[in-house]
This record gives structure tokens, sequence and C-alpha cells, in this order.
């Protein structure tokens, strides 16, 4: 991972050798060594390396072989070749099997290698070593196991190496410019400085563009031009000049610069601001907060050009193991009432861990995506994306594979609708050492599925209407089911679907819910909807009620009985409509009170379009009680059970509608059976809590 900021020089930290190996090995006088260790002292690491390795095969002394191979380790490490690394390292443990650090380091190359199985049995070693890391060691470990388990897992997104824009080189950090280019680094030779850079051993990092084309008819198809460098001597100079982002006008560019400071300071990068005037950029000038006392670079712009992020190890960034501060990612604001960049606010902790945070890339929709170790990853650096602003942010989201793999995954950018970009990697298979490569997205597939089913017999029902509603455009879709009592559409991503079955001698099935947000893949959806059928049966109509001895409609009855209407509407069915009394009052006088409450009721329903040959009125009075647990007042009832409650007389006091017919169609008016006549005063004799044969004083009527 540091190998971003090392070889590149884009964002440098001084590498200190352990204090340890500093006491130990000050005794050696070997010439080699010395000129190893003053390689190694001004990162000259490709040089140092090299040296190590002769010393390391020609010593017979067991401190210097300790050192080299620790040390060759080390250069291996910085330089980004993990699998030489690994190898070093094993060599130094076999020298020293107590060098924790050696122990770690060969744990983390191996997860680099890919080799997620021996990298958890390395870890676990290195638990046992130092068990005050054991939460940090489970996080490299998960990431082993989750780089197992993602493996596997389907994805959107195809990963394309860009050859046109890359060489045997360090290719990377990618940025459009205008609707036909990109602006990327790149340490190829016939730079602007020339000469090697003794760190990577390749030349100095410069800032190169390319035009490209699309394909119309295949947005994925892209051709480039030859890449040229960017205007020599003005943005790129004799050293290292690297990663850029621009405004949204592509008038002002800023860009980081490394090495231009005084070297007797130290090595550091800053961020520099240009402006566009015609076709010439102007001499880069340096932001006001990018010190040379620590590393600022890999700026990103927010689309309002008011906040610039960035990375840097400045006064305030997590200490690391070591205690020397990491690169975290920062933030700056631009005040257009003073025109000057205000203090740098750092992201916080839900970002930046102690190690390295780096290549933050601001989405116009506010997302913000960054290179990380410290987070649980595959292995070197690999890329997250967050939700939030300044200090409150989502937990970061691993990209996962084809974006992230064993190796260092990062400068990535995302195109406006998130369908594609472009991102930097020294993964396998590449042209050379950081390659660009371009993502995309396979286009999300959804379809819906199901099958009409008689929830009574569960036998499918063929030619039944699936209507479905779309939330993203009030759209609605109407399908029948086929011979098999199936149907099937394509569905939208990102959009909420209701589902409903309908068909003829069947009540409609009840409303189904499908989405397709949820998922980040194609998905076959599968929704099976249940239809009742219409069968001849009584049902209670509740809600409608009457105020003493009244047989009119109040406004709340009248919302139920536009209920019936609708239903009458929907469904051929001719009904009885049945009006129910308490056992309180007297008998007779409750049959003619419930006949004249279902009469109203019919009325309502012929005045608001119903025909009335498809429904009969009657009244049941008391005869067919809903509730009968509990007795009528009156002189007996304490003898003969207990007496109903005000609530328990309400729920005998109810509206039924029985169905007749479930096909109607034109059919003659039903005619109903004449209602049953008692004597007044008398009581039917099998209602509880009253003995046969007699009747009740007289009371007041009820509802």
């Amino acid at each position: 991972m540091n190998k971003k900021y090392y070889s590149h020089q884009l964002f440098l930290t001084v590498f200190t050798v352990s204090m340890f190996f500093s006491v130990l090995f000050v005794s050696c006088k070997t010439g080699s060594i010395k000129e190893a260790r003053e390689s190694f002292e001004k990162k000259e690491y490709f040089v140092s390396g090299n040296t190590y390795r002769k010393i390391y095969s020609k010593t017979k002394e067991k401190s210097e072989k300790i050192e080299a191979s620790f040390q060759a380790a080390e250069c291996y490490r910085l330089m980004n070749d993990a699998k030489n690394a690994a190898s070093w390292y094993q060599k130094a443990i076999q020298m020293d099997a107590k060098n924790e650090e050696a122990q770690l380091k060969l744990a983390k190359s191996l997860k680099a290698t890919q080799e997620f199985d021996k990298a958890v049995i390395e870890f676990r070693k290195y638990q046992k070593m130092n068990p005050s890391e054991s939460a940090e060691i489970e996080k490299q470990i998960k990431g082993c196991e989750n780089a197992l388990k993602w493996k596997n897992e389907k994805t959107r997104y195809n990963v394309d190496n860009v050859k046109a824009l890359n060489t045997r080189w360090e290719d990377f950090a990618p940025q459009w410019f205008k609707k036909d280019q990109l602006y990327f680094t790149s340490d190829r030779e016939k730079g602007a400085g020339g000469g090697q850079y003794t760190w990577t051993g390749n030349f100095y990092t410069d800032i190169f563009t390319v035009l490209y084309k699309v394909d119309k008819k295949n947005p994925n198809n892209i051709s480039y031009q030859v890449p040229t460098l960017v205007d020599k001597n003005i943005l790129n100079g004799k050293l290292n000049d690297g990663v850029i982002c621009f405004d949204s006008k592509f008038t002002t560019a800023y860009l980081t610069k490394c090495n231009y400071d005084n070297k007797e300071k130290g090595r550091h990068c800053q961020l520099f601001v240009s402006t566009l005037t015609g076709t010439d950029w102007s001499a880069p000038t340096v932001l006001p907060f990018s010190s040379d006392s620590f590393h600022c670079g890999q700026p990103s712009l927010s689309k309002d050009g008011q906040t610039l992020y960035f990375s840097s190890n400045m006064p305030g960034s997590i200490l690391n193991a070591s205690g020397v501060p990491s690169k975290d990612i920062w933030m700056v604001t631009y005040s257009k009432r003073s025109k000057s960049w205000g203090d740098p606010v750092n992201l916080g902790t839900t970002i930046n861990t102690d190690e390295d945070e780096v290549y933050p890339f601001i989405h116009e929709d506010g997302t913000l995506y960054f290179s990380s170790a410290g987070h649980v990853g595959l292995g070197g650096t690999d890329i997250f994306y967050s939700k939030g602003s300044a200090q409150d942010w989502s937990d970061p989201v691993n990209m996962r594979t084809p974006i992230n793999s064993h190796g260092d995954d990062f400068s990535i950018i995302v195109s406006k609708d998130k369908e594609s970009g472009y991102f930097s990697s020294n993964r396998n298979g590449g042209r050379g050492q950081d390659d660009i490569y371009r993502f995309y997205m396979t286009p999300l597939i959804f379809t819906l599925k199901g099958l009409a089913i008689n929830i009574k017999t569960k036998e499918v029902l063929r030619n039944a209407t699936i209507t479905i509603t779309s939330s993203s455009d009030s759209g609605k879709f109407t399908f029948k089911t086929d011979d098999a009592g199936a149907y099937k559409m394509k569905l939208k991503a990102k959009t909420d679907y209701e589902i409903f079955g309908a068909k003829k001698l069947f009540y409609d099935s009840k409303l189904e819910y499908q989405s397709t947000k949820p998922y980040e893949v194609s998905m076959d959806l599968v929704q099976d909807v249940y239809l009742e059928p219409i069968e001849i049966k009584t049902f209670p109509l509740r809600g409608i009620y009457y105020g003493l001895d009244s047989a009119d409609i109040r406004p709340e009855s009248a919302r139920i009985l536009d209920s019936l209407v609708l239903f009458l509407n929907q469904y051929p069915v001719t009904i009885e409509l049945g009006s129910h009394t308490d056992c309180r009052s007297d008998s007779l006088y409750n049959i003619g009170l419930s006949q004249r409450r279902a009469d109203s009721a019919v009325g309502y329903l012929v005045r608001h379009g119903i025909d009335s040959s498809r429904f009969i009125s009657k009244g049941y009075g008391e005869n067919e009680l809903f509730l009968t647990k509990c007795s009528c007042e009156g002189p007996n009832a304490a003898e003969e059970g207990r007496r109903c409650t005000e609530e328990e007389h309400q729920l005998n006091r109810r509206t039924t509608v029985k169905v007749l017919t479930v096909d109607y169609d034109n059919a003659p008016k039903v005619v109903a059976p004449p209602a049953p006549v008692l004597r007044p005063g008398t009581r039917p004799t099998n209602r509880p809590g009253t003995r046969p044969g007699t009747s009740p004083p007289p009371q007041p009527p009820k509802k």
C-alpha cells in the first residue's frame, strides 16, 4: 500500500528502521552493508534491495544474514513486489524466529499474493506472539475470509485493462477532462524530467493526457489515441508531478508536485493550483495550507468547487503503530467572501484508521470513494465508499471483487450514473507495475413471474388478470395467465411494484409487493397470487350503526355502504342485505325496526346506481343472535345466566351480507321470504335468559 506514496513520490513518508536493528547492526563494518543502509535511507529501494540480496548470498556472519534478509524483504515490500517480499520475510524468520515484525509482514505479503489460507496461518502465529494486537489481527483474518467468500459471488462489475494507456511502467490516477479526454500519471520513458528515480528504478512521474472516442452503439467500446505529455515545464517539471483534478468547468486544476521544496528539509509532496487560459495552463502555485513539513496530495474537488478533499499526514492525523502520523483523508473549504481556503478538517475515525487512507474521490452526489489498508480488505489497499459529509460518514463499504483484488487498488473515478469509471491496480495480469483499468456494470435485468392459484383447491387459474403497478412512473400493466396459470414481466431496477390478481367468479387476491431496490445483481423474482372463489355464504358488514329507534343512515355507516357499492360494481353477485338487533325490547318490534333499517341500506345502494334486482332486504330482528352466551335484562337474568354488557349487545346489532348468486346477468328480481310473525310480547322459546311462555316487562327501543 505504501508504494502508492513511496514509489510515485506523490506522498512520501520517512521510513525508519526499528531501533532494534539499528542497535543490532551498529557493529557491522562491511562496506556493502554500509552502502545498502545508505541507499535504504535515501529511499533508493531498488539499489538497496539488490545490495542486500548479494550480501545475504555471500556473507557467513549470522547478524549480516539477519539484516540482509529482512531489509531485502522491506525493499521488495516498498517496491510493491509482494511475492518476493514474502520469500525474503520467510528467510528472515528462518534466521530469527522471534522477529515479530517479519512475521506480521509475511502474513500481509501472503495475503497480498492471494494465498489466503497460508496468510491466516501466519496471522495466527503473529497473534500468539503479540496477543495485544489480537483485535487488529482478527480484522486481517476477516479480510482473508471475505476474499475467499467474495471470490465466487456474482457481481455486476466488468473490469478491463485499458491497454492503450498502460506501459511496463507505472500508470495510474486517471481523471476526466471535458467530454473526451483523460489525464493520468505515469513514470514512463520520455517524461519531462528524464533520468532514473532511484526509489523505484523507474523514471520520475509526469502528467499525461489522452483523447478517446466512445462508440455510440456500444458505449463500452472506447478507442484511445496515443497519450501525450502535458505542458512540459509548466504542470510537469523535472521531479515528480502527479495526481490531478479539475473544477466542473475544467478551467482550474489542483495537482500534486513532490520534492520541489528544499531537499535538506525533507522530501515532501504539496498541493498546487493552476488555471487554464485558452490552451495554456498557468504556472502552479502552492496552496496555503500545504506545508513543506508534511505531505499533501491526491486532491478531489466537490461539484460546487467549494470543498477540496485530499490525503495528508499533517498534524492531527491518526498515529500508526510506530507513533508516526498515518495518511488520513482531509477536507478544506473555500470561502467566496474572503476568497481563501479555511483550515483543513480531518474526516474522522469512521473513515480514517491508524493505517493509510489515500486517493479520495468525491462523487457529485456526495459519495466519498477512497483507498485504505486499515479497513477490512482483500489485500494491499482496497477501494471503499461512504456517504455523509464533514465528519459524519457511514461505515465504509468494500467494493469487493473484481474492483478490489489481492494487490493495491486505488485512485477510482466514478461516472455520474455510477455505472462506469476508471481505477488503478497492480493486480496480476497487468501490462506493467500499476495499470489503469476501466470498469462498467452489466445492465440489471429483473423479471417477475408467478402463478394464479385457487386458494381453496390449490389449482392454477388460466386466463386470470394480473395487474402490476410501478412506483417509478406510476405505470400499470395487465397480463392474462396462460394455460399453465403463469405470467411473466420484465421489471426496472430500483423500483417498487404492487401486484394483484383478478378473475370472474373469484375475489381479487390480496395486494402483494415486490421491489428491485435491494438487489445489486440481476434477479428473477417470483410472486404467486391466490384467489378465493365467490361462494354462497354470509359475512358480517361491520360499522353500519343507527340512531336510537332510527333507520336513518349515519355518515359513518354511509362510508361502509360505499364500500359495498364498490364490491357490487366489481363482483357479479346478488345479495341479501340483512339487519339484526340485540335481544332487548319486544321481539316483534325488533323485527320491524331491523326491516326498516335493512330497507334504508338497500335504498342507499339503489340511489348509488346498484340495480334493485341484485339484492333483497331482510330484517331478522333478534332471531339470529350473534352472541348467545349472555342474558338480556329482566327479573330472571341473575338466576338464568350472565347479563350482557353493552359491548356484547352491540355485537348482536349488526348488518350481514349473504351472497345469493355468483353470476348475475339481468336475473329476475329476488323475492325475500316472509319474515316470521310473532305475537306481541312473546319471545322465541330457544333464546337463553327467558323462560318459555313468559315475557319481560316493556323495554325502551334500543339500537
